[in-house]
């Protein structure tokens, strides 16, 4: 899509043809974004609303000689982030773990996936992880953020961030261990 400053201009002047287009275009690579993040239809389609009035809000805000789909991306993200900020509030999911009490570095299996099934069934463990684990993990491995941006976005401590990560993966090591046997 050409994002020109007319484009742009139109959008945020709430033309509703531009907006349909720009909703078009973005809408599914955002769902995509929220596809690892979010199990229930639901809340991915509130996000992405959510996440695409932003988006319009601040379109002039928007570099066109950068990616339009990490700058709406990023907005998804941050917004997925406040929602579940939102819940957590109403619903305690999350519980402080002494790290070095609950785990050993000899508790985690390596194990080394190969091919698009084994990818796939990768995802199958991971949709299957305790909610507030699998956020952590997901936010860990699929965003590439670091423990301590997790942290501090969902408001955790370091060691619970840490516990949930290698919970995930304990996890899915024993998931791994029980279908390869």
């Amino acid at each position: 899509m050409n994002f020109t400053e007319e484009f742009i201009h139109q959008i945020a002047q709430r033309d509703r043809r531009s907006i349909l287009l720009l909703y078009e275009y973005a809408y599914p690579f955002m769902l995509r974004r929220l596809s690892r993040l979010s199990l229930h239809k639901e809340e991915q389609m509130s996000i992405v609303n959510v996440a695409f009035l932003k988006a319009i809000e601040r379109i002039e805000t928007f570099d066109r000689n950068k990616d339009f789909a990490a700058w709406i991306s990023t907005i998804v993200k941050n917004e997925f982030i406040d929602q579940y900020r939102k819940k957590q509030k109403d619903k305690k999911l999350f519980k402080d773990v002494d790290f070095e009490k609950e785990f050993q570095a000899s508790d985690i299996s390596d194990v080394i996936l190969q091919g698009e099934d084994a990818s796939k069934l990768l995802f199958q463990f991971v949709d299957a992880l305790p909610e507030s684990t699998r956020i952590v993990f997901n936010l860990f491995v699929i965003e590439d953020m670091s423990r301590e941006e997790i942290a501090t976005a969902l408001d955790l401590n370091y060691d619970t961030v840490k516990w949930h990560i290698l919970k995930a993966r304990k996890i899915i090591a024993v998931q791994l261990e029980k279908t390869t046997l």
